[in-house]
C-alpha cells in the first residue's frame, strides 16, 4: 500500500509538472543576431480559435510549402541616417534589432514611382518590460532612410502570463518628399490577450504554451500625386487577427496564424509555424535546366557545371546550419572540396547572376 501510494504520489508530481502554465520574460523573444527558421503555407482546416486553460492543441499535420529564416539584424549594419535614428543614443527610439518585413504597402508602389523603393524593414526595441515597434525603414535609391513612429506601439508587454491582457496603438508617417511627392500615414490599434495556456503539438514537437490573440485595426492614407491631383487616399480598413503560439527559448512564436475578419467572418491568411530544415526556403530559384551537380552520392570532390556565372557555394545540413562556404569568381563549371564536411546529407546553394539554386547532395 506505501508502494502504491508513493508511485501515486509521483504520477501527480509529474503530471502537474507536465500541465504546469508557462509565462514569458524577455529572454524568450529574440535579440539581435538571432535567427528563426519559419515554415509557411496558405491554409488549413485545423480549428485554431478554440482556446483556454490546460488546453491540448494539436496541429502535428501542418505541412509547409516554403521556408524563410527570420534574421534579427543588428542596428550597426544600418545605414548612417539609421544609426543616427535608431543608434545607441536615441533614447526610446534605441533599436535592438530590425527585420524585413510587410507591414507597410509602400514599397509596392515602386512600380509607379519615378525612383527606386525597397526593402521595407521594421525596428524593435527589446527592454524587460516590453517588445515595442519603434519604426521603419525603407531603401530609396540605395540609400536607407528612417521613419519613427510618433506613437511607439507595443506589441507585447513582459512578462506574459495567462490572463493578460494590453492596448496598444501606433501611428506612422512617411514623406518621401523631396525624392518624391509620396506620403503614407498608418494609425493602427491593437488589444492583446493571452487567453490560453497547455500543451502545444507542431511538427517541431510538444511543449507547454501560452496561446497570444491579438485584434488588430489599421487604418490607412496615401498621399499620391502620380493619378491626377495631389490628394490623400485613404484605403479600406484592416481589420485582422492573429493567434500565436509561444514556449519558452524558442526566440519566436512557435505557431502563428492571421485571420482577416470580413463581415463577421475569419479567412485564413497566413500560417507560419517553426520547423527544422527542409530545404524549401522562400525565394530560391529553381533553375533546373541550367545547373548539374555531380556525382551524388559523393565522397571528396563533387563538380558543377552551368550555363549561368555562379559566384558562391554554400552547403547546409538537414538543421538548416551553415557548415561551408565555397567563393568563385562568376565561373561556369568548377570542382567544389567537401571532403571536411561529415558523410550525410546536404543542401547545397548555388549562388548565380540569375539567383539562387538548390541542390540536395549525399556525403559519404
Amino acid at each position: 500500500m506505501i508502494k502504491n501510494t508513493f508511485f501515486l504520489s509521483l504520477f501527480l508530481i509529474f503530471s502537474t509538472i507536465a500541465t504546469a502554465q508557462i509565462s514569458l520574460a524577455v529572454a524568450d523573444f529574440a535579440n539581435a543576431g538571432d535567427t528563426v527558421r519559419l515554415s509557411q503555407m496558405q491554409s488549413s482546416n485545423l480549428d485554431f480559435t478554440s482556446t483556454g486553460a490546460n488546453y491540448t492543441w494539436d496541429f502535428s499535420s501542418l505541412t509547409a510549402s516554403t521556408q524563410s529564416l527570420k534574421d534579427y539584424t543588428p542596428i550597426g549594419f544600418g545605414s548612417f541616417l539609421i544609426l543616427a535614428t535608431y543608434g545607441p543614443f536615441a533614447g526610446s527610439y534605441s533599436a535592438t534589432y530590425f527585420n524585413l518585413t510587410t507591414e507597410l504597402p509602400i514599397d509596392q508602389l515602386s512600380a509607379f514611382l519615378p525612383i527606386q523603393i525597397s526593402d521595407l524593414s521594421q525596428y524593435t526595441k527589446r527592454s524587460n518590460n516590453a517588445i515595442t515597434s519603434i519604426g521603419y525603414s525603407i531603401n530609396v535609391e540605395g540609400q536607407g532612410v528612417p521613419f519613427k513612429s510618433d506613437t511607439i506601439e507595443t506589441r507585447y508587454s513582459l512578462p506574459l502570463t495567462f490572463g493578460d491582457v494590453h492596448d496598444s496603438r501606433g501611428y506612422t508617417f512617411v514623406d518621401l518628399n523631396p525624392a518624391t511627392d509620396i506620403k503614407f500615414i498608418q494609425h493602427r490599434q491593437r488589444h492583446s490577450e493571452v487567453d490560453g495556456w497547455g500543451t502545444v503539438t507542431t511538427p517541431l514537437g510538444t511543449f507547454p504554451a501560452l496561446r497570444v490573440r491579438h485584434d488588430i485595426n489599421e487604418v490607412d492614407s496615401i498621399y499620391q500625386t502620380f493619378f491626377g491631383t495631389g490628394g490623400w487616399i485613404g484605403t479600406p480598413a484592416i481589420e485582422r487577427t492573429e493567434y500565436e503560439w509561444w514556449t519558452n527559448g524558442k526566440k519566436e512564436y512557435l505557431l502563428k496564424v492571421v485571420a482577416t475578419n470580413v463581415n463577421g467572418n475569419q479567412n485564413i491568411s497566413s500560417i507560419e509555424f517553426q520547423e527544422q530544415y527542409l530545404g524549401l526556403d522562400a525565394g530560391l530559384t529553381e533553375l533546373s535546366n541550367e545547373l548539374v551537380l555531380y556525382p551524388n552520392p559523393v565522397e571528396d570532390l563533387c563538380f558543377f557545371e552551368s550555363t549561368l556565372a555562379v559566384d558562391e557555394v554554400v552547403f547546409y545540413d538537414q538543421m538548416g546550419a551553415k557548415v561551408s562556404t565555397s567563393s568563385f569568381n562568376g565561373v561556369q563549371n568548377a570542382y567544389i572540396d567537401i571532403q571536411e564536411l561529415k558523410p550525410g546529407v546536404y543542401f547545397c546553394h548555388l549562388q548565380t547572376n540569375k539567383g539562387i539554386i538548390v541542390r540536395k547532395l549525399t556525403k559519404l
